[in-house]
């Protein structure tokens, strides 16, 4: 069955290595927040380039980016809405967000 090798793809230990790798390299942090300014705590590792879409490329750390709930839901709208429904709860809890500003009065 077609979603059977990525079933087992997101079960291996290269996975949950690569997995790890990324998350480290980011700091826990999703990539797209920080790309706003906003600092944000994430755990889930993305794929920029999606592995049905090149395979190749599925433990490629340059392919791999650490992105929060929300921004990971944001890039796959295609889900059923059901699977939306079984975060919600998730969204709706309160997320630490830290906001950094520059300070007129620091100087280098």
């Amino acid at each position: 069955m077609y979603e059977d090798k990525y079933i087992k793809f997101y079960h291996s230990k290269a996975w949950k290595l690569a997995r790890k790798q990324a998350l480290a390299r980011d700091h826990y942090l999703c990539q797209e927040c920080l790309r706003q300014g906003i600092v944000r705590t994430a755990n889930t590792v993305h794929h920029i380039i999606p592995i049905k879409d090149d395979f190749k490329k599925r433990l490629k750390l340059d392919n791999l980016e650490t992105i929060c709930l929300e921004h990971h839901n944001q890039e796959h709208r295609e889900k059923p809405s059901g699977e939306k429904d079984k975060y919600k709860k998730l969204k709706e809890k309160k997320r630490e967000v830290f906001v950094f500003k520059a300070n007129p009065d620091f100087k280098l």
